[in-house]
């Protein structure tokens, strides 16, 4: 009987102690860095709460200085239980850290398309699951370019001058420019450091110190940026990025160097507006002129977190049908899960883009395979070329430096 009696009161015990567990309340935080899609996540939480009613996710977001902010969090040990990873070389150095859960045999991740996968893998595991696909390149008003005479997209240097001058004619700004904002100048550089060399290859002979910026592909790459920046908007390191994309929207401009992510501010002023795509003009090759399409948005899970298993709820909920129709359809960007259309985005310059992955006339994102900490510095060097304190070879020379320094 005194055996029994035990035997009960531990079976109450575990009961209460389960029942309690079952009705604990977590709360997920999640850091991010995409201002365009602020709302949208908010309402991806929001859903996926209503689906799991004892997980809230908290989204916090910093658009500018996100990097910065999130090594501070990491030296404090106030790490998010969920949080987006920029950049390949960045997911490695919080790998090493042990701060990135191992997702390689997570379920959902069999929903991810093997093109996406290489961005998020490290020594053969899976570290972040990759929400989409994103091009880069030349974002273009149709409208305008039929206007100027212009019957399809340049794809040589040749080709872009040309069709400046045409747009010039019918009074209209040839680019938008974003000067003010480092990371626009980061990703125009890329663009064009990228068609000079094998993006991945490149890397790894940086890093085994067989390689450098400089080249002469690179220097014929200048020659655009130059063009860019002897005719675009005036005051260009007035111009932020919403500047840039409302003159887009506006028409006071026809081009910018963007990525599909600006089109959610572009159609917020203008919902009608008729844009494209075509991949950046650094050569006379016409088969360089490619577009520069990888995963741009990531996220993983802190590996020391109390809430892990939480957190995989909520990754899962990512990868959903009621989640990915949001993703494109409202974050009006491509999915990387499979089965996933790009139709809902009601963008051309996202057809665009399909079409560029399609005919594989595509290159990685270079700057996702730097060194830790290169990408946030490529884009103030850059500021310095257009201000006139550092020729185009400096700016080089000191990215060599720097990688050197940031692998020691």
């Amino acid at each position: 009987m005194k055996f029994k009696g035990i035997l009960i009161i531990l079976l109450i015990c575990v009961f209460c102690t389960s029942a309690f567990a079952a009705g604990e309340k977590v709360v997920l935080k999640y850091y991010q860095y995409k201002p365009e899609i602020v709302d949208q996540l908010d309402k991806l939480a929001k859903l996926f709460n209503e689906q799991n009613p004892d997980i809230t996710v908290e989204v916090e977001s910093v658009g500018k200085d996100y990097i910065t902010v999130l090594k501070t969090k990491i030296a404090s040990d106030d790490i998010p239980d969920i949080y987006a990873v920029q950049g390949l070389a960045n997911m490695k150095s919080y790998v090493d850290a042990g701060i990135l859960e191992d997702l390689t045999n997570e379920p959902f991740m069999k929903r991810v398309a093997e093109a996406a996968k290489p961005a998020v893998t490290y020594n053969g595991k899976i570290y972040a699951l990759p929400l989409d696909l994103a091009g880069l390149g030349v974002i273009y008003n149709k409208g305008l370019f039929e206007k100027a005479g212009i019957s399809s997209p340049p794809k040589t240097v040749s080709e872009l001058k040309d069709a400046i001058q045409k747009i010039k004619k019918i009074g209209v700004i040839p680019f938008g420019v974003a000067f003010k904002e480092e990371w626009t100048l980061r990703h125009m550089y890329a663009m064009g450091q990228a068609a000079t060399v094998k993006p991945i290859e490149f890397a790894e002979e940086m890093n085994a110190g067989k390689a450098q910026f400089w080249n002469d592909k690179m220097n014929k790459a200048f020659e655009t940026f130059d063009l860019i920046a002897e005719n675009c908007n005036e005051k260009p390191f007035e111009s932020d990025y919403t500047n840039e994309t409302t003159m887009f929207a506006q028409g006071k401009t026809a081009m910018m160097t963007q990525g599909l992510w600006a089109m959610q501010n572009v159609f917020k002023v203008n919902p009608d507006i008729d844009a494209g795509m075509f991949g950046l003009p650094a050569f006379e090759d016409p088969d360089m002129a490619r577009l520069m399409v990888d995963v741009d948005y990531r996220i993983g899970i802190n590996a020391k977190s109390k809430n892990i298993v939480a957190a995989k709820k909520f990754l899962d909920f990512m990868t959903s049908k009621a989640a990915t129709d949001i993703w494109i359809a409202e974050c009006k960007l491509i999915s990387s899960i499979i089965g996933t259309k790009v139709d809902a985005i009601g963008s051309s310059v996202a057809l665009d883009i399909k079409g560029y992955i399609d005919s594989d006339k595509t290159y990685p994102w270079g700057y996702s395979y730097w060194a830790p900490g290169l990408s946030n510095e490529i884009g103030k060097l850059m500021q310095k070329y257009y201000l006139g304190e550092l020729t185009k070879e400096q700016v080089c020379s000191t990215m060599d430096d720097l990688w050197k320094k940031a692998i020691q």
